[in-house]
């Protein structure tokens, strides 16, 4: 797992997690403006890093790793994570570790645990996985999750770059991991701010998830982002993008 690190003369860290099936390029332009303000770690998750082979294992495992990292750097303090999909659930499980801690964390379209029946869970995933076989094979598939008219095509070209070259073994272990990783029942107290973020197009996919955020996590302030699907809005609108990481400092 490789850490890219852009602005390390800045004393403020902004760690970076991307979600699945993209890659930390995917914040390319976001890096570039906020680099000059932070000490940017944009984390190639495993099985997603196009120069370099690692497997996909779980959520658990990514987020240990990333602790490992950080504190072989000796930076166990964070001034701010920004997580979107499931680079969410890998913050919110890095955290639960309690070795790294965070003075903001912004969730964006953050994924959580769902304890889905077993039945449903085995149909999902096959599903899941069955369709990302699909979208391997043809970049037109990917349209009917990120059409052309709302979300950059080049954006969308890097994420099918990202799943052509995943195996098929990293696909499965994602998908189960992101509908099943573990988190403690009691997050640790932490003097950190949250903000919940999702597009207002979103809003009925991430239901499951904000009520878990709202059961688990006292005091986060969720943000509604008018006339945004999921990931439009870092992928889209990085000047915005950016302006709101600032404020949080």
């Amino acid at each position: 797992m490789t850490f890219h690190e852009f602005g390390k003369e800045n004393e403020k860290v902004l760690l970076m997690i991307h979600g699945a099936c993209m890659s930390w390029r995917n914040f390319k332009e976001n890096i570039r403006l906020l680099r000059k303000d932070f000490h940017v770690i944009a984390v190639a998750v495993p099985g997603h890093d196009l120069l370099e082979f690692d497997e996909f294992t779980s959520i658990e495992n990514v987020a240990k790793r990333i602790e490992d990292k950080l504190l072989e750097m000796d930076l166990s303090d964070i001034d701010v994570i920004y997580g979107f999909s499931m680079g969410g659930g890998i913050a919110i499980r890095l955290l639960a570790y309690n070795k790294i801690h965070a003075k903001n964390v912004v969730l964006d379209g953050g994924i959580t645990p769902k304890n889905y029946h077993k039945t449903f869970a085995k149909a999902k995933l096959w599903a899941d996985v069955t369709f990302k076989k699909l979208e391997k094979k043809s970049r037109g598939l990917m349209s009917l999750i990120f059409p052309d008219d709302e979300y950059d095509e080049k954006q969308v070209d890097l994420m099918h770059n990202v799943i052509r070259c995943m195996s098929v073994s990293s696909i499965k272990r994602l998908y189960s991991s992101m509908d099943n990783f573990y988190m403690p029942e009691s997050f640790p107290l932490m003097n950190t701010y949250f903000e919940y973020w999702y597009g207002s197009g979103e809003k009925h996919f991430r239901e499951a998830d904000i009520k878990y955020i709202k059961e688990h996590i006292p005091n986060v302030r969720f943000r509604q982002i008018p006339d945004m699907e999921h990931g439009q809005y870092v992928m889209g609108y990085p000047k915005y993008f950016a302006k709101q990481i600032r404020k949080l400092v």
